[in-house]
């Protein structure tokens, strides 16, 4: 039978790979046995992804800042000398800052774009040399969120960054496809990640968000992993320019 979720050996870039999905993204593939660069900012955490893997001959950290375009320019000089073409691109950097519309101070909204949107802008420019190779097939995904196309109270600079790469990602599919390559998004709801610890501090406020829920319950971080499986995949080959939602049911209410 033919293995339809064969990564043995496929080479792996992934934005964002020190915590939450990033990381558990890079420990699966690491055990599907893939080349694996994982960035994120701090060392010691993508240190500690790489001892909670199998093989750690086939998984290499690399600090950088997403925000900062040097550094960016930086690290794919120093990828180029490593790989020439890159099989799956999986962008998970992201942030938050909640406020109300009226609270938002410039600062904290540019903030929340950079990293969300115009880091994944500049990112993908870089990127391009290392799927042009129209010989070979390439995945990309980027972790969107359901506030791409629905809002919250408190998230207009997340919702309206995470919209902007939502349609960014739609772009590129458009784009790129001359190239061999598929690029789709995964939108989670709630997960039990870092960026939503604010919430889950909180038992109240945790047990209002559940209501939203059909599931009554925030994801685990394992249960995003199918999704990014089949979007890897070659099998997804005629999957272009989508979105798929993760969520426990929240956007069907």
């Amino acid at each position: 039978m033919k293995n339809y979720f064969n990564f043995k050996n496929k080479k792996i870039l992934i934005m964002g790979g020190s915590s939450g999905f990033g990381a558990k993204i890079a420990k699966t593939f690491n055990e599907q046995d893939s080349y694996v660069w994982i960035t994120g900012r701090n060392i010691r955490k993508l240190k500690k992804v790489i001892n909670n893997c199998e093989k750690k001959k086939k998984i290499y950290p690399y600090a950088v800042d997403i925000n900062n375009f040097e550094e960016v320019n930086h690290f794919f000089q120093y990828l180029k000398k490593r790989v020439k073409h890159l099989d799956i691109i999986i962008y998970c950097c992201g942030t938050n800052i909640r406020s109300n519309f009226n609270k938002i101070s410039n600062k904290d909204f540019k903030n929340v774009f950079n990293t969300n949107f115009f880091s994944a802008f500049n990112f993908y420019q870089k990127v391009f040399p290392f799927i042009k190779n129209k010989k070979k097939i390439s995945r990309i995904i980027n972790f969107t969120s359901i506030f791409s196309s629905r809002t919250f109270e408190k998230r207009t600079s997340y919702s309206t960054s995470k919209a902007a790469l939502l349609m960014l990602t739609k772009n590129l599919a458009l784009e790129w496809s001359d190239y061999n390559t598929t690029v789709n998004s995964i939108s989670p709801g709630p997960f039990l990640t870092e960026i939503n610890l604010p919430v889950l501090k909180d038992k109240k406020n945790y047990k209002e968000f559940c209501k939203k829920i059909p599931l009554n319950r925030f994801g685990k971080v394992d249960e995003i992993i199918s999704s990014v499986l089949f979007l890897a995949s070659e099998s997804s080959s005629y999957v272009n320019g989508t979105e798929i939602i993760v969520d426990g049911g929240w956007t069907i209410k």
